[in-house]
């Protein structure tokens, strides 16, 4: 079973967004954005940062990535639920 699909066993939405990407110029900042739960590392939220993190590896335009977590923490560590 692939991640999504364990991921939509467990109920998640995959219309869910769980981390922000803002490009500029030759920059991008990459925000984990659950501010509610601390951005814990649930697997939804590791899945689409890979994602986004990937993706910003291939773009040869972009020279600098800055990840920061929103609200009050930059997160809270893995989920442990």
């Amino acid at each position: 079973m692939s991640i999504y699909q364990e991921l939509l066993r467990q109920g998640h939405d995959a219309t869910e967004s769980f981390v922000d990407v803002v490009r500029r110029d030759h920059s991008a900042v990459v925000t984990l954005n659950e501010p509610q739960r601390l951005n814990i590392l649930s697997a939804p939220l590791v899945v689409q940062a890979k994602a986004a993190l990937v993706e910003l590896a291939a773009d040869p335009e972009i020279r600098t990535v800055v990840l920061t977590g929103a609200g009050r923490g930059f997160s809270a560590g893995a989920d442990l639920e």
